[in-house]
């Protein structure tokens, strides 16, 4: 099996709002989730964002450090919280039921066989839905008088989108790396045709086969797959065909991780991202990096024209960064599979786009 390198989807400065000490909030189900509440310079609170992880186990921050450069600390949605709150956006951060659940775990292994966690395990999506629905009408209740939005990066935009078609006090939701298909799909682009690249590096003389002349090259990813070749090479020709290299890849998700089969049952029961945005009467902001290989532009690109051509609706709104990735953050190409640091002046123009759609 080929060890690619990669992220799976729906896989982020110092904050210069002012934040309360973290509390914890007592879901939909009673099991608590920290949060904390960041506020613009002047306290006001009349407009309110809750922000939506992206996949995995990410705290309050979306902690993006392990993924980014060696010494980069990458805390995403802190950059993201300064940014709104420069804008006069009052923002709600809290820790998502993945980190909370691993988090309450190692301080009480026998949790693993609680309702609370057993019904997590079988129905991930749906808590992470509702998590987000507790939040925002936690968000309602604490400010009455505030217009309410969702902000929601990778995973984080389908679970906005969610909420928001069921919420009417959701005014807004603003999609950071958005994907309109299936975790099926995205994984299948990333593990099986995102490092076809490697192959084509490889492959000088545009054959489609390395030769074990080719894989000789002092390179990481040929030493990988000579050490390999007994496994990959199917057909005993001494070489590796492209077929074969995809297919050493795409061993790595025949096997489903743990809660993928439960989470794929809940994702079809959902009503697909594209046809909540054809209908929805709140206003929708696409927010998209040109070099995003996880959620990749052409998602709401397509968006976009099926807007331009058929739906042409006032409330959806597209901004496109040259250079930038999946969290806003700079890349060298498509292939650059390294986060850094969001890009400052993209979560500024964002936060002044929003504080003009949302005024």
């Amino acid at each position: 099996m080929i060890k690619t390198i990669h992220i799976l989807l729906f896989l982020l400065a110092v904050n210069a709002g002012q934040a309360n000490a973290a509390q914890t909030l007592n879901s939909f189900d009673g099991y608590g989730l920290d949060y904390t509440i960041d506020y613009p310079a002047d306290k006001d609170a009349s407009k309110v964002i809750v922000l939506l992880h992206g996949s995995g186990q990410h705290d309050m921050n979306e902690d993006l450090s392990e993924a980014s450069a060696p010494g980069t600390k990458n805390l995403f949605f802190a950059d993201v919280s300064g940014a709104l709150t420069q804008k006069g956006f009052a923002v709600i951060r809290y820790n998502k039921r993945s980190y909370q659940w691993k988090k309450t775990l190692g301080e009480d292994p026998a949790f693993i066989k609680s309702p609370v966690s057993l019904e997590f395990i079988k129905n991930p999506l749906k808590y992470f839905v509702e998590d987000a629905a507790a939040f925002a009408k936690f968000a309602a209740k604490t400010f009455p008088k505030a217009r309410i939005y969702l902000l929601g990066h990778s995973e984080g935009t389908q679970v906005a989108l969610q909420v928001a078609e069921k919420m009417s006090e959701i005014r807004g939701v603003a999609l950071v790396g958005f994907a309109a298909q299936s975790l099926d799909i995205s994984m299948f682009e990333q593990t099986v045709y995102r490092p076809l690249n490697l192959f084509d590096a490889l492959d000088l003389d545009r054959n489609s086969f390395l030769t074990q002349e080719e894989l000789k090259k002092d390179d990481p990813v040929a030493k990988s797959l000579t050490a390999q070749l007994p496994v990959l090479d199917l057909n005993k020709n001494g070489s590796l065909d492209r077929s074969e290299f995809m297919a050493g890849n795409f061993t790595n998700i025949l096997l489903d991780a743990p809660s993928l089969r439960e989470y794929r049952k809940q994702e079809a029961m959902y009503k697909k991202p594209a046809a909540i945005i054809k209908d929805a009467k709140f206003d929708i902001a696409f927010f998209q990096g040109e070099l995003d290989n996880q959620t990749p532009a052409y998602n709401a690109k397509a968006i976009q024209i099926m807007n331009n051509l058929v739906w042409k609706k006032p409330n959806l709104h597209f901004r496109f960064y040259d250079g930038l990735g999946h969290a806003l953050d700079k890349r060298t190409d498509l292939q650059d599979i390294v986060y850094r640091q969001a890009d400052q002046q993209a979560l500024s123009d964002m936060a002044s786009d929003l504080a003009s759609y949302w005024k």
